[in-house]
């Protein structure tokens, strides 16, 4: 199997680096695509000018990694300045939507099932989100039922609360 880490922040300690560990743990190839200029990771698929075509063909799974950009965007709060991550949006929102209509196993964790909610990708399912009261009010405003789990699978779609290895593999396991 294939996984497809789309990055957009890393800000938030560790959550990409326990995607990649418990994905590789799951025996899955990882490849690893930026949506952001100021991040500094390795990566194999620079997505910072744009989409192109049938990129999730490829590939049986994708998680969004979004840290704490995923939040304030989601949010709708200012971006404190040290933290601002120059997001290609477009792309990042493109992707996103492409993996969920299509069906592809689509890992959202932290803040993006509110993102993923806010572009409408979660109405009518079931989800969880890192808890706070304001990413939990986005989902239920935009037709999700929250759930108070570490992780919920709905359909093709796994959110989690928190990003760690053995939640993700647990998940993934399922």
């Amino acid at each position: 199997m294939k996984a497809l880490i789309i990055v957009a922040d890393v800000s938030y300690k560790g959550e990409y680096s326990m995607a990649v560990q418990a994905l590789r743990q799951l025996g899955m190839e990882v490849s690893t695509g930026l949506v952001s200029k100021s991040v500094n990771v390795n990566f194999d698929i620079d997505l910072t000018g744009g989409l192109s075509e049938g990129i999730l063909s490829n590939y049986d799974a994708v998680i969004y990694i979004g840290g704490y950009w995923a939040y304030y965007a989601s949010t709708g709060k200012e971006i404190p300045g040290r933290i601002k991550p120059m997001v290609n949006k477009e792309v990042f929102e493109e992707i996103l939507t492409q993996s969920v209509n299509g069906g592809k196993t689509t890992i959202l964790p932290l803040a993006t099932p509110a993102y993923a909610a806010k572009l409408g990708l979660l109405k009518g399912k079931k989800a969880t989100v890192y808890p706070t009261t304001d990413l939990i009010t986005i989902l239920r405003n935009n037709g999700v039922e929250y759930i108070n789990d570490n992780f919920v699978i709905d359909g093709s779609i796994i959110t989690l609360k928190k990003v760690t290895v053995e939640s993700l593999t647990k998940a993934l396991s399922k």
